[in-house]
C-alpha cells in the first residue's frame, strides 16, 4: 500500500428511513450534504433491502455513479471499469459486474413456505403480493412496486396470525441456514450473511484499487443495517422512531444524528465532512 496516497473517505448508507423519509420516501432535505459528496468526488454507496430495478431510477435522480448493495447484501453492482482490479467472480448484467452472494429468491421461498406449514402460520411474501397488493400495503406507486418485486436474493414477507413470537420465527429460520432481520415494514429472509458481508468485499476492492487509507461511514436506522454497521471505521445511528429495537442498544459507541430520515442524514453527513479529526482517530486499514 502506497502510504503517500491521500486518504479516500467513502459513505454507504442505508435507504429506507435514513437517506429516505420513513413514510414518503422523500430525499429532498439531504440535497446539501449530497451536493457536497459530488463536490468533493466522496463515494456513495447506497446499501438497502431494495432491488436493482428500484435503486437504479433512485440512483440517475441523483446523479449517484458508484457501486451500490442491493437486497441486503445478496448483490454487489459495480459499474463497468469502476475498478480496475476485482479479484472476485462476477456475472455481467447490463452495465455492471455483480458478485452474488444471496440464495435465490425461489429457495427462500420454498423455506418460507416450511417454515409456515410446519407451525400453521399464514405467512406473505413479496413473491405472493402483486404489485397494486404491495402498492397499498407499503405506501409504494404503482411503479415503485412493480421495481420492488423484482427480487433475487432476500424475500421481504409478513405474518399474518397472532399465534408467533419473533424468538420462535428466528430459531426456525435458523434451522434452514437461513437469516431473519427487521426491515422497516416486512420482516426479510435470506441467506445466512447479509450487508455487512457485502460491505466488508466492496470495502475490500476500494482499499485493493485505491492503494492507500480509506475511511468509510456508514449509515442506518434499522437492525438490519446493524452487520453494515460493524463493518465501517464510523457508524452512525439515524433514529427511527418506529423501531421496537433501537440501533444504541447494539451500537453504544456509533454517532447518532440528532434527527430522523434525510433531515438527520444531510446534518450529520456535513457535520463528519468537515470534521477534521475522524480519520486521524478512525482506525484506517
Amino acid at each position: 500500500m502506497n502510504s503517500t496516497s491521500p486518504m479516500l473517505q467513502i459513505i454507504l448508507t442505508d435507504l429506507d428511513g435514513t437517506l429516505l423519509d420513513h413514510q414518503t420516501y422523500d430525499y429532498s432535505p439531504a440535497r446539501p450534504a449530497l451536493a457536497k459528496l459530488k463536490e468533493k468526488n466522496i463515494p456513495l454507496v447506497l446499501c438497502t433491502s431494495k432491488t436493482a430495478a428500484e435503486v437504479l431510477p433512485f440512483r440517475a435522480e441523483i446523479e449517484n455513479e458508484d457501486p451500490f448493495i442491493v437486497e441486503n447484501g445478496g448483490g454487489i453492482y459495480i459499474p463497468n471499469s469502476y475498478f480496475s482490479t476485482i479479484p472476485m467472480e462476477t456475472r455481467q448484467i447490463d452495465h455492471f459486474l455483480v458478485i452474488s452472494l444471496g440464495k435465490p429468491c425461489s429457495e427462500l421461498q420454498e423455506a418460507l413456505d416450511r417454515i409456515g406449514d410446519e407451525n400453521g402460520w399464514v405467512v406473505e411474501s413479496f413473491l405472493q403480493m402483486t404489485a397494486s397488493q404491495l402498492a397499498e400495503k407499503s405506501g409504494l406507486s404503482l411503479p415503485q412496486a412493480v421495481r420492488a418485486l423484482q427480487r433475487e436474493f432476500d424475500l421481504p414477507f409478513r405474518i399474518l396470525s397472532q399465534n408467533y413470537s419473533r424468538r420462535q420465527l428466528e430459531e426456525k429460520v435458523q434451522r434452514f441456514g437461513l437469516r431473519f432481520t427487521q426491515g422497516g415494514r416486512f420482516f426479510h429472509l435470506s441467506k445466512d450473511g447479509e450487508k455487512g458481508e457485502a460491505v466488508a468485499q466492496l470495502l475490500e476492492l476500494y482499499r485493493i484499487n485505491h492503494g492507500g487509507p480509506v475511511l468509510s461511514i456508514g449509515l442506518g436506522d434499522s437492525h438490519n443495517d446493524l452487520s453494515m454497521l460493524r463493518e465501517v471505521h464510523v457508524p452512525v445511528i439515524i433514529p427511527n422512531p418506529h423501531s421496537l429495537a433501537p440501533l444504541s442498544d447494539e451500537l453504544p459507541a456509533a454517532q447518532r444524528a440528532h434527527a430522523p430520515g434525510p433531515k438527520g442524514w444531510n446534518d450529520v453527513v456535513l457535520s463528519l465532512l468537515v470534521d477534521e479529526r475522524m480519520g486521524k482517530e478512525a482506525k484506517l486499514t
